[in-house]
């Protein structure tokens, strides 16, 4: 079960649950246009040395870049108006607090992108007074957001108090969805990819039409209309390449397509291996790469081993709603 999959208590040293984890100000819960609940959370304010106790666990990698951005996006704005996304495992005491709000009319009705609706509830000053005790949690969007706030809090910029805005969402009852994240190669010729792709891999053309995620261990080269399928990579070829990585990213998608297969195909074309992140698959119009599935084993595994897994292996949702926070204020 998917709940057995995410469950801290797995692991050795689970710490125990904490009372001043998340301060709660909102409930939220979010139905599709059939209106079924797609998910039920509160959203409040995060303490930022809940990485150090081990009561948040990040699964993946961070790119300094994106991290640089995100801290002067803070700096700029005074702080952030979109909360990260966390999954609980267990909510614990908050289970009684999303049940007697949401027994009550909703304080507000946003409608999602998708033409469902997003409910909230302000908390009730009790719960806020004093939150329930709350285990750990996975960190599944917001890696960067997280780390530019930590940064700031440590040089004593941070505009935050200590604290960040959080949305945990009961994953047991409601889970996350999970999807790959795809790339888009820029300046690859699709015709030379294929021919190079063959000299190390399994390479096959798919029919014209529709285009099924590939499976675990294969890839889909795509571009001008044409899907070709790439699989069985060399074992040579991912022992060079892979050997300097944790050995925990040997057997992930998202490695072997970043350390791999890009570089050597963009080495033979001259061209640095830049990929572009894309969460829906790349159009007809350029050349890209899509990705199988991870699976929550895979991000639990990474998050509890603290190799975590490779920089936009993932794409978890629904994300809360843009500047959520700021349309509540």
């Amino acid at each position: 079960m998917l709940s057995d999959v995410l469950s801290p208590q797995a692991l050795p040293s689970t710490p125990e649950p904490r009372t001043d984890l998340l301060i709660p100000h909102y409930i939220l819960e979010r139905r599709d246009p059939f209106d079924a609940v797609q998910q039920r959370g509160v959203i409040g304010s995060l303490d930022l040395q809940a990485t150090q106790s081990g009561h948040v666990l990040r699964h993946q990698q961070v790119g300094e870049s994106e991290v640089r951005l995100q801290t002067q996006l803070l700096r700029e704005r005074g702080g952030s108006s979109d909360p990260l996304l966390l999954a609980a495992p267990d909510l614990g005491g908050f289970h009684e607090c999303v049940r007697t709000a949401t027994e009550l009319q909703p304080d507000s009705v946003l409608e999602t992108p998708e033409g469902g609706e997003l409910r909230l509830w302000t908390a009730d000053p009790r719960w806020t007074a004093s939150p329930p005790a709350l285990g750990p949690l996975l960190l599944a969007a917001g890696h960067h957001r997280l780390e530019a706030a930590r940064r700031l809090h440590r040089t004593h910029q941070g505009p935050d108090g200590g604290r960040v805005p959080a949305l945990v969402v009961d994953h047991a009852r409601h889970p996350l969805t999970l999807s790959a994240t795809h790339r888009a190669l820029p300046g690859l010729d699709l015709a030379r990819a294929v021919r190079s792709a063959s000299r190390f891999a399994r390479v096959r053309r798919r029919p014209r039409g529709s285009c099924p995620p590939p499976s675990r261990g294969s890839f889909l080269l795509t571009g001008e209309g044409q899907t070709w399928e790439v699989s069985a990579i060399s074992g040579a070829t991912m022992a060079s390449r892979l050997r300097r990585l944790p050995s925990e990213w040997v057997e992930l998608d998202a490695a072997v397509s970043d350390h791999v297969l890009i570089p050597a195909l963009c080495e033979d074309q001259g061209i640095l291996p830049k990929p572009r992140y894309l969460t829906d698959y790349p159009s007809t119009g350029e050349v890209g790469l899509i990705l199988p599935s991870p699976t929550w084993n895979q991000v639990w595994a990474g998050a509890a081993s603290g190799a975590g897994m490779p920089r936009k292996s993932t794409c978890v949702g629904p994300k809360p709603l843009p500047d959520l926070l700021a349309r509540l204020a």
